[in-house]
Parts: C-alpha cells; sequence; structure tokens
C-alpha cells in the first residue's frame, strides 16, 4: 500500500507536473492560435483593404468613365447644337440671299416696265410730235393753196379788170 500510495501520489505528482506541462503547452498552443488568428485577422484586414481599395479604384474609374461620357456627350450635344446654328445661319443666309434676289428681280421688273412705259410715253410724243408737223404741213400746204388761189383769183381779176380796161379803152378809140 505504501507502495501504492506512493505510487499514487507520484502518479498524481505527475499528473500535475504533467498537467503544468499540458498548462504550457496549452498555454503555447493558445498564444500559437492567437498569433495564427492576429496574422490571420491581419491578412483578413489587409485582404479587406486591397478589395476596399480595388472597390474604390473601380468605383473611381467608373466615375471617371461616366464623367469622360458624360464630357464626351456634352461636347457632342455642344457640336450638334454649333452644326446645327451653323446650318441655321447659312439656312438663314441662303433665306436671304434667296429675299434679296427676290427683291432685285422685282426691282428690274419693275425698272423694265417703267422704261416701257417711258418707251410708250415716248411713242405717244413721238406720234403727237408727228401728228403736229403733219398738222403744220397740212397748214402749210393749205396755206400754200389759198395763197395761191388768191394769187390765181387777183391775176385773173386783173387779167379780167385789165381785158376790161383794154376793151374800154378799145371802146374809146373805136368810138363805140
Amino acid at each position: 500500500m505504501n507502495r501504492t500510495l506512493i505510487a499514487l501520489t507520484l502518479s498524481l505528482l505527475a499528473a500535475q507536473a504533467d498537467a503544468g506541462q499540458f498548462d504550457q503547452l496549452h498555454q503555447i498552443e493558445v498564444q500559437q492560435q492567437q498569433v495564427e488568428a492576429a496574422q490571420q485577422a491581419a491578412y483578413q484586414r489587409q485582404w479587406e483593404e486591397q478589395q476596399a481599395k480595388a472597390q474604390a479604384r473601380d468605383e473611381a474609374n467608373r466615375r471617371a468613365r461616366a464623367a469622360a461620357q458624360a464630357r464626351a456627350a456634352e461636347q457632342a450635344a455642344a457640336e450638334r447644337k454649333a452644326v446645327a446654328q451653323e446650318n441655321n445661319r447659312l439656312r438663314t443666309r441662303a433665306e436671304q440671299q434667296e429675299d434679296e434676289d427676290r427683291a432685285l428681280d422685282i426691282e428690274e421688273r419693275k425698272l423694265k416696265l417703267q422704261a416701257m412705259k417711258a418707251k410708250a410715253d415716248r411713242a405717244n410724243d413721238y406720234i403727237d410730235a408727228e401728228l403736229r408737223s403733219s398738222a403744220a404741213q397740212t397748214d402749210v400746204v393749205q396755206s400754200k393753196a389759198d395763197a395761191t388761189r388768191n394769187v390765181s383769183s387777183g391775176t385773173k381779176a386783173l387779167l379780167e379788170d385789165t381785158g376790161k380796161a383794154d376793151v374800154n379803152r378799145s371802146n374809146k378809140l373805136f368810138g363805140n
């Protein structure tokens, strides 16, 4: 029994010593687990930070692409607006040119019409002048005819009177 007791005591002491060693081993193992957990947590944080940075980079790239697309859309809209304004300006300019051409055509037609009226008026004036000239020539011819008639009448009367005077003189001479 002694021996049993001793063996039991020794085994208890050994168990306690082993328990102390086991506690130390357990503590070492817990420390290693804590270190590993800390390392894994650090790795996890690092990985999460990298993921967050990647997401931030992706988000920044997405925003940059969206901003670039917005700028491109604005630039395209501005270019379309500029082209539309230029087309409108050219159309307006062409319409103004057409209006000016129409106005010039109308003015030219008016001037031609005035020239034709003036020519017609002058033609009427020429006709009137020719009629007056013709009337004047008719008057001259009439006057000459009247003068010739008057001269003829006067000459006739003179000749008749001269004939009567000769007849009277010869009657006096011959005694009739």
